[in-house]
């Protein structure tokens, strides 16, 4: 997902950053709202813990411990994600959609196997 997802993944520490691809946006708002399409929180949900994930060398996300969906973000927008790892298995995650925050999480993810 990681390609399809994003254009630039910079990992630097424990802190990642990547832009999603306008496209894969646009095809995440799919039948979402037609006329006045919205990114589903599901999928901003998805784009966050993709993006733990990469941060904690694949390990698989285990849980959505808090998750909240502040502005509406609409694929035409240019939207980026931040992961922060905080602990061994835990990220924090944020989206903002034209530099305002959307979204934000935190996430509990199993190790690597």
């Amino acid at each position: 997902m990681i390609d399809e997802a994003f254009a630039d993944v910079v990992v630097q520490g424990d802190v990642a950053r990547a832009v999603v691809r306008r496209e894969h946006a646009e095809r995440l708002c799919e039948g979402h709202f037609p006329g006045d399409p919205i990114v589903p929180g599901a999928y901003l949900a998805g784009l966050m813990a993709a993006l733990g994930e990469t941060l904690l060398c694949g390990a698989t996300l285990a849980e959505v411990t808090h998750c909240a969906f502040v502005r509406r973000v609409r694929p035409s927008s240019a939207i980026v994600v931040v992961a922060r790892r905080i602990a061994a298995d835990g990220v924090t995650a944020e989206i903002a959609c034209d530099g305002e925050t959307s979204a934000r999480a935190m996430l509990r993810f199993h190790a690597a196997t």
